[in-house]
């Protein structure tokens, strides 16, 4: 009998330790594999509430996993507009994206309209932040600033200066990836090496730049403690998108102090916006100097990608095409109906200026992603 029940607990002791062993590995298993990474290990945490003099001067971007799940992505337009400019523009693209909605403040009409400011100053830098303090807690993922016109000399040149086909072909996933974006690719003006703040010694840019002489004193208010970069710059004029996310790292309140700064500021509205329109990239990247890539803005932004060379040599093509054109008009305000000589010559510039316009199209017919 002793024997017995000896051979049974021998049998007995292999079954508890097999049923030990799986009950740790059911334990562990509710964590996950001790060697995986979980989601938040692989992209780095930043602080809730991350103020513009905290971020890290290097600003490294960290793209999410190709893991990450994919969905519709929500924006909004948010457009400052006067009563009498046309603004069709964004009803219809709202009309035909089910994801996108548009907030477009009337800033001379703060009775009847939607959406209005607490006063007209700033241009369109009270539209923004009044947005974003309205807005703070309910933002789609994306929110998209820009002016009301459609078509204007500052919007890019390859989607045909038109403010509704850069929002069409705005890329989300970008701007989710990277936080913000400049909407303009072109560097000219505002990049690189652009503005160097007027701290009480002499500069050249006062002449060139007006807002240089005042954005030293507007930082100190703006950004207490921050010390004022050397220089500012990125592409003009005040139009980008940012993501929520991005947004929600600067505390609610600080918009609202940046608001009350531009309600009591004594500088004129051309020079409060202009000071604003160099604020806007260090306040999201943190990044004194935002200048991208020419072309990765146009083809990760807007999916409008060139084969190597032939960005700069349409620029190069055009830029010899203006100087013809420039110099056909000069001809045809000096020239007379009898003078032949310079009407051949009118004519010989006119067939330089067609070719060249036909080499600029090929570019474009091979250009990826560019609407024919």
């Amino acid at each position: 009998m002793q024997q017995q029940c000896r051979r049974a607990l021998w049998l007995a002791i292999p079954a508890l330790i097999l049923l030990i062993i799986t009950y740790f590995l059911y334990l562990s298993g509710q964590h996950g594999p001790a060697f995986l990474p979980t989601n938040s290990d692989l992209t780095p945490q930043e602080p809730d509430s991350l103020e513009p003099e905290e971020v890290p001067k290097d600003n490294t971007t960290y793209h999410p996993s190709g893991s990450r799940v994919e969905r519709n992505v929500t924006r909004t337009l948010v457009i400052a507009k006067l009563q009498e400019e046309d603004t069709l523009w964004v009803d219809n693209l709202v009309r035909d994206d089910p994801y996108l909605t548009s907030a477009v403040y009337v800033v001379d009409n703060n009775t009847s309209a939607p959406f209005t400011v607490p006063l007209n100053k700033g241009h369109e830098v009270m539209v923004y932040l009044t947005y974003i303090i309205d807005h703070y807690h309910s933002l789609s993922d994306i929110s998209i600033f820009m002016h009301a016109h459609q078509i204007t000399w500052h919007n890019n040149d390859f989607l045909d200066f038109d403010s509704a086909k850069m929002v069409h072909r705005l890329r989300s996933q970008y701007i989710l990836d990277n936080g913000y974006m400049n909407l303009r690719c072109h560097l000219d003006p505002g990049c690189p090496d652009h503005i160097h703040p007027y701290i009480g010694k002499d500069s050249d840019d006062i002449l060139n730049v007006p807002e240089a002489a005042v954005i030293g004193m507007a930082w100190g208010q703006l950004f207490p403690g921050s010390p004022v970069p050397s220089v500012l710059s990125q592409p003009c004029c005040a139009q980008f998108a940012v993501s929520a996310d991005q947004i929600r790292k600067i505390p609610q309140e600080r918009y609202l102090e940046f608001r009350q700064w531009l309600l009591a500021t004594e500088l004129d509205d051309r020079l409060s916006g202009r000071v604003w329109e160099y604020v806007w990239h260090w306040l999201f990247t943190g990044q004194p100097e935002f200048c991208p890539v020419e072309t990765t803005c146009y083809c990760e932004g807007y999916g409008v990608c060139f084969d190597p060379n032939d960005y700069q040599l349409y620029f190069q093509i055009r830029g010899e095409a203006r100087k013809l054109e420039g110099e056909v008009r000069e001809l045809e305000t000096e020239a007379t109906e009898t003078d032949i000589t310079t009407s051949e010559r009118i004519s010989e510039l006119k067939s330089k200026i067609d070719e060249l316009h036909r080499k600029m199209d090929e570019i474009r017919a091979r250009t990826k992603g560019i609407e024919q």
